[in-house]
């Protein structure tokens, strides 16, 4: 399967949370942090993925919890 990026941040609590409510969704992401670990994390952000099939609903259930804005 392919994946999608549903969300991207420089907060990793804010990557968490969403990674949480996907979790109770039964929708399963993972991350690849992007920062740049020379310059304490000013540059670049974390990247949160699902499966390609379940991006929508993922995107819709970030929306619900105002992680992401419409």
């Amino acid at each position: 399967m392919d994946k999608a990026m549903v969300f991207f941040s420089v907060s990793e609590i804010k990557i968490k949370t969403a990674q949480h409510i996907l979790k109770e969704a039964g929708i399963v992401s993972f991350t690849i942090d992007k920062k740049d670990s020379a310059h304490a994390g000013l540059f670049g952000d974390i990247e949160l993925y699902v499966e390609e099939d379940s991006q929508k609903e993922a995107h819709k259930l970030l929306i619900e919890a105002e992680i992401l804005e419409k």
